[in-house]
């Protein structure tokens, strides 16, 4: 049986699954295919196989220009095949068992990734912990958001980076010390001019920052994100230097 024939047979067998992870002649894989939406979803998420083939088209694309995705085997209207590139950066980072110099190191990493993908003139479109995978240093992104040929590639550039500093600053587990150091090493591997369209978009969100101050206490886990990000790089003069 090759791969392919064994991953028909899994979506036959689990037609309501959207993902599932298997096993193969003793390599691991991920399998995707079309969600299966029941009741008000059709209305919410209308078209699902028109979805998931302008998903497949996305990660085709961004496998020829060698993005940092996992490797894809198999890729038709019915299904993908992808390799399991690890578990989500969320995971690691959340799990009791990761020591805080393995956090650091699998953030930093995630900050490098999204800095070399940007070098390629590529854009993610929401670089959450939870869309980025990391196995042995290794770093991949998964969910893609936007199309790989950007019109504002900076401007694009600029709201992944937003999306992934806020992203990390949503996990309590971390601390100050350690958004700290994932922002500088961002910063040290991204290019100069992204960075410093970075600290524009920053800076409006400080001006912000003290407009909604007094509603601190009350904000939402988003708000107190960028909160948190806003005092992380003020109060080290990240966004100055």
């Amino acid at each position: 049986m090759t791969l392919e024939q064994y991953a028909k047979a899994l979506c036959i067998q689990y037609p309501e699954k959207r993902t599932y992870s298997f096993i193969f002649e003793n390599q691991n894989y991920w399998l995707k295919q079309p969600e299966q939406t029941k009741g008000s979803q059709r209305f919410l998420k209308p078209h699902p196989r028109k979805r998931f083939r302008k998903e497949v088209e996305r990660l085709l694309k961004l496998q020829q220009k060698d993005a940092p995705i996992p490797h894809i085997y198999i890729a038709n209207d019915d299904m993908l095949v992808m390799d399991d590139a690890g578990i989500s950066v969320n995971h690691w980072i959340t799990d009791p068992l990761t020591s805080s110099e393995q956090k650091q190191q699998i953030l930093n990493d995630s900050a490098i990734a999204l800095a070399n993908l940007h070098k390629q003139n590529l854009v993610h479109g929401r670089p959450f912990v939870k869309d980025i995978l990391w196995k042995n240093g290794v770093v991949s992104f998964i969910d893609f958001e936007v199309d790989t040929i950007s019109h504002s590639p900076i401007q694009q550039q600029v709201q992944d980076n937003i999306l992934f500093l806020i992203g990390i600053c949503r996990e309590s587990i971390l601390t100050k010390e350690q958004i700290k150091q994932t922002i500088l090493t961002y910063k040290n591997f991204t290019e100069h001019k992204i960075w410093q369209h970075t600290l524009d978009k920053l800076r409006y969100y400080r001006f912000a920052y003290w407009l909604l101050s007094p509603f601190k206490k009350i904000a939402g886990k988003d708000l107190k994100a960028i909160y948190l990000l806003i005092e992380v790089c003020y109060n080290d003069d990240i966004l100055i230097k």
